[in-house]
């Protein structure tokens, strides 16, 4: 037989099409703890969480699940997503849900030629959302237009909610589903929350808003799986997959959809593309070799967040170290689909991301290119020191470094959740000292134990000595070099001799965060 150019490609960039790539669509083991497969739970109207690293082939999976309920004219079948929803106000956030949510409705509509159409129209026309009590009115409403039609909502990227809507939306979900859940006409029928987060273990202000969830999570490609995706490659180009190299790839991989398909196309493009030479087990290490050199942005990300949580994953890495999904440090890596549970020990979760990571964790530094992120600490009343001081910092904006202070809450924010969520985010804290700061019973008891614990992990703090203050009496201040070096503090200073010690320390934060790429 001879070659034939293939009608599709492996996807390794995002939300794969069937029709332009190769797809695996019965992934096993989507249950959840009672054992109930996605269709089951949908059917039985319940509230559920999917977890799923990102390049996971979530998205793509739910739109898979989303067309098998096309078939059936019961269903109204809405997919959203608040991927960067986390900056928008409440109006703005919304805003968005009402564009996506009603724009599918209508279509969904027209395509089971629903007689209520009409009325859903004029209804959606007189109705805006504004908040989650809209929301709630909205659904309720709407169950009463449409007869015997079964609403179902699956948010992707649930992460992006903003902060201040976290809690009152989650609520507003548990509200629709504990008012109706004995109701056959549900005004909701079914929500699944897709993110990275495991939902019925969230807290908001100390009460789990949506702990009447199942929680489900994604497998990864069986062996199964993999061989009938590149099987679709073979049948369209007469290349095969020898069955030893489609065992090395799931070895490898253990299953990791994204570097699956990423493999894939390296192996019938850049290995041996355009033959019906069969791939074999020297092609997959040829192949592993050129995915390791390569600079690909689901790499970075993953590396990015690696340099968040290091010593943890160093410590995975070199130790047998038992898996334990409250630690903070573990729940970050599992997240990303880092590390993963074997035998009640935490693994790192295939051995291409051991290769790939093993000189990130021996390594302190920053590459150009990657995001630097800082947490600023400072006591309010120091505010017209802040301001002096980000004056300098302004110009490492333009050097990928993005700081955060307490200014950049929006209104209505849960005001502690966000700067906890930022100083989990960060690579470096700058805490600008003064008695003020020391004073600070928030600073004291919340900011500096969870700044400590980040420390641990790698995290580097900068603190700047302000005024004379009995920064020398607390105990945590006393392991860390502070500034200036000279232990002078800055008021005591000419100003001009102020500029020149920010302008030093900005320096010193530059070079910390470049020093990778000078030696």
């Amino acid at each position: 037989m001879k070659y034939k150019k293939p009608q599709r490609t492996f996807e390794f960039t995002g939300f794969v099409d069937p029709e332009k790539s190769y797809y695996v669509n019965n992934l096993d083991d989507v249950v959840n703890w009672n054992g109930q497969d996605m269709k089951t739970m949908v059917d039985n109207g319940r509230y559920f969480s999917i977890f799923s690293p990102r390049q996971s082939g979530k998205t793509t999976f739910f739109h898979m699940f989303s067309k098998s309920l096309d078939k059936n004219p019961d269903y109204i079948f809405i997919l959203m997503s608040f991927e960067n929803c986390e900056n928008y106000s409440p109006k703005t956030f919304y805003h968005h849900i009402q564009d996506e949510l009603y724009d599918q409705l209508i279509h969904r509509l027209k395509d089971i030629k629903c007689n209520q159409l009409k009325q859903v129209n004029n209804y959606l026309n007189k109705t805006k959302l504004t908040n989650s009590y809209s929301f709630y009115l909205f659904f309720k409403k709407l169950n009463q237009i449409i007869i015997q039609k079964k609403i179902v909502i699956f948010i992707d990227e649930f992460d992006g909610i903003p902060l201040s809507e976290i809690k009152d939306f989650l609520t507003t979900l548990r509200k629709l589903y504990q008012k109706y859940k004995n109701k056959k006409d549900k005004a909701l029928y079914s929500v699944g929350l897709i993110g990275i987060r495991n939902l019925t273990q969230l807290t908001v202000g100390g009460v789990s808003p949506f702990n009447i969830a199942d929680h489900i999570e994604l497998p990864p490609f069986t062996l199964k799986n993999i061989h009938n995706l590149y099987l679709q490659y073979s049948q369209e180009s007469n290349q095969s997959f020898d069955d030893e190299a489609v065992s090395i790839v799931y070895e490898l991989t253990n299953g990791q959809p994204w570097l699956v398909n990423r493999l894939g196309n390296i192996l019938t493009t850049k290995i041996k593309p355009k033959t019906t030479h069969s791939i074999i087990k020297d092609d997959v290490n040829k192949a592993i070799t050129l995915l390791l050199k390569e600079k690909n942005s689901h790499f970075d990300n993953l590396k990015e967040k690696i340099l968040l949580y290091k010593e943890t994953l160093k410590k995975i890495s070199n130790q047998n170290i038992k898996y334990l999904p409250y630690d903070d440090g573990q729940a970050w890596l599992y997240q990303y689909g880092i590390i993963k549970e074997k035998d009640n020990y935490a693994v790192i979760a295939n051995p291409i991301y051991k290769m790939l990571f093993e000189n990130i964790v021996d390594n302190d530094m920053f590459t150009i290119d990657q995001k630097k992120k800082i947490f600023i600490s400072y006591s309010h009343e120091d505010r017209a020191w802040l301001d002096k001081f980000i004056f300098f910092l302004n110009p490492l904006k333009y050097k990928n470094v993005e700081f955060w202070f307490d200014d950049d809450i929006q209104t209505g924010d849960f005001w502690s959740e966000a700067i906890f969520d930022k100083i989990k985010n960060s690579h470096m804290t700058i805490c600008l000292i003064s008695q003020n700061f020391l004073n600070s019973e928030f600073i004291r008891t919340k900011e500096i134990p969870a700044i400590i614990k980040k420390q641990k992990e790698g995290m580097i703090i900068i603190p700047i000595l302000l005024e004379d203050c009995l920064w020398h009496i607390v105990d945590w201040l006393n392991k860390i070099q502070i500034f200036p070096k000279d232990t002078k503090p800055i008021d005591e200073l000419q100003e001009k001799d102020q500029n020149k010690k920010f302008m030093e320390i900005v320096t010193y934060i530059n070079n910390l965060f470049i020093k990778e790429n000078n030696e």
